[in-house]
């Protein structure tokens, strides 16, 4: 009897956000096709690491790496002993750092290794250098996977082989996405009332998601609809300077910033409308999560956002940094109660037949095969 192929997936995070749920839900699957998981990542003093820990409780197999020396030439060497005494037949990375230290450690054992390319933020100096680094080692790998159509051309104009990159959407699993609440907590919670127009997104606070867009375009539709109320869930270094913006547009009774929610996909279904005004993506988590609780979706046409959302069909797409186009998307949902319910249906219906895990993992489980059997 053959022995089952096995394949690490190496990730550096302390969070446990859509990335990895993806990552997760997807191991679980696919060793019911004959893939031995192993969950590979990045342990720094005093901090958990939420998805080596999830990895165990669901009998995932597990290692760990030195987060406080994360470029440290010695994690390389502790990656070639993972890879060498475990077995592993392909490793896969997610993320700069494993993509840099996962590379250098295949070449040290001869393993092959399958890079997934989920996007880039450029969101401060110092990413911006650890991305570059990204782009380049992306085409030392056997192989890419972009999330969307719209990461992979930026993977080819970094210079990365065509014939190299593979597109392999992002998944839900509808049954995993939490059902309404009807009492409405969140909005009983922020002191929203029941029947007040809610706009709201998820994501971090910083420079690539835009929220200071939505602010301004927040503005412009409470001069229609006053009624209307704004929140965007997540943390990041950017809250002081979004908050003084609220102040500044005279918002801060209508636009509130709760802060992180491990709540957050039940919380989508209070909303009436979702939006993700973001200036890059690669193909957002929280779209798919917005349509799986059947919500309208107003996003930028940027990366794989026009790939999930069909314009005027499940949802409405404006150009990046308009943020009047933004305002008149929200003022032409919150204007029509049966077009907002109509599109969220068309969303749910579109996730649940074209972004579903089965697929998905039949396609990862291929690649994975044809990657191992170069060896």
């Amino acid at each position: 009897m053959n022995k089952p192929l096995v394949v690490a997936h190496c990730i550096a995070t302390n969070f446990f956000g859509g990335p990895e749920r993806q990552i997760l839900t997807h191991l679980k699957r696919v060793r019911e096709l004959g893939v031995s998981p192993l969950v590979i990542s990045f342990t720094e003093t005093g901090k958990d690491n939420e998805t080596l820990a999830l990895a165990e409780e669901a009998g995932l197999d597990t290692a760990r790496l030195d987060g406080d020396r994360a470029f440290d030439p010695r994690n390389v060497l502790a990656l070639r002993d993972i890879l060498r005494n475990r077995g592993v037949g392909l490793l896969v990375s997610h993320g700069y750092k494993a993509n840099v230290l996962g590379r250098l450690a295949c070449w040290l054992t001869g393993v092959p290794k399958l890079a997934v390319s989920r996007g880039w933020t450029g969101e401060c100096a110092k990413v911006r250098f650890y991305e570059k680094l990204d782009r380049l080692f992306l085409r030392f790998a056997d192989q890419v996977v972009a999330v969307s159509h719209g990461q992979r051309e930026k993977i080819v104009r970094a210079g990365v082989a065509a014939g190299k990159v593979e597109v392999i959407h992002n998944a839900i699993n509808l049954g995993d996405v939490p059902g309404a609440d009807p009492d409405m907590p969140e909005r009983a919670r922020l002191g929203i009332p029941r029947d007040a127009l809610l706009v709201g997104t998820a994501g971090r606070l910083s420079p690539e998601k835009n929220h200071l867009g939505m602010i301004r375009a927040a503005a412009e539709v409470l001069e229609s609809r006053p009624d209307t109320h704004f929140v965007v869930w997540g943390e990041g270094f950017l809250r002081e300077s979004l908050e003084r913006e609220i102040e500044k547009l005279g918002l801060t009774v209508r636009f509130h910033l709760p802060g992180f929610s491990r709540q957050v996909r039940r919380h989508f279904h209070e909303l009436d409308v979702f939006v993700l005004p973001s200036h890059t993506e690669g193909l957002s988590n929280v779209i798919l999560e917005a349509f799986a609780c059947a919500r309208p979706v107003v996003a930028t046409a940027v990366g794989g956002n026009p790939e999930v959302v069909e314009d005027g069909v499940s949802g409405v797409l404006t150009p990046a940094g308009d943020d009047r186009a933004l305002a008149r998307a929200i003022l032409k949902l919150a204007a029509s109660p049966g077009l907002r319910e109509a599109m969220g249906r068309a969303g749910l219906a579109r996730v649940a037949g074209q972004f579903d895990f089965g697929a998905q993992t039949e396609r990862y489980a291929k690649l994975y095969r044809e990657l191992a059997g170069r060896a």
